[in-house]
């Protein structure tokens, strides 16, 4: 999958000095929670584009994988941005 741009993006996240080379520049929404059990809470979306292969993958049901380095901060996936920044 690919980072992309999309409207309500108000923030450009570059990789870390030491990784400079090693992955790329990905744009986000940075806000609060709008609602739920985490009304106000601080959070940051990503939009991510599948490619014709993945797309394929998940329609024969194999799994999404999200990796993050350093750690696992609580996350939510969808596919629309308002449910993104209203999680239950």
């Amino acid at each position: 999958m690919t980072p992309i741009k999309f409207p309500e993006a108000n923030a450009t996240f570059n990789p870390p000095p030491d990784m400079k080379g090693l992955c790329e520049s990905v744009t986000a929404y940075c806000g609060h929670v709008e609602g739920g059990t985490n009304d106000g809470a601080k959070i940051c979306v990503t939009a991510w584009r599948p490619t014709l292969q993945e797309i394929e993958a998940m329609r024969r049901g194999q799994p999404i994988f999200v990796s993050f380095i350093g750690g696992l901060p609580p996350h939510f996936v969808t596919t629309d941005f308002q449910q993104s920044i209203h999680p239950a």
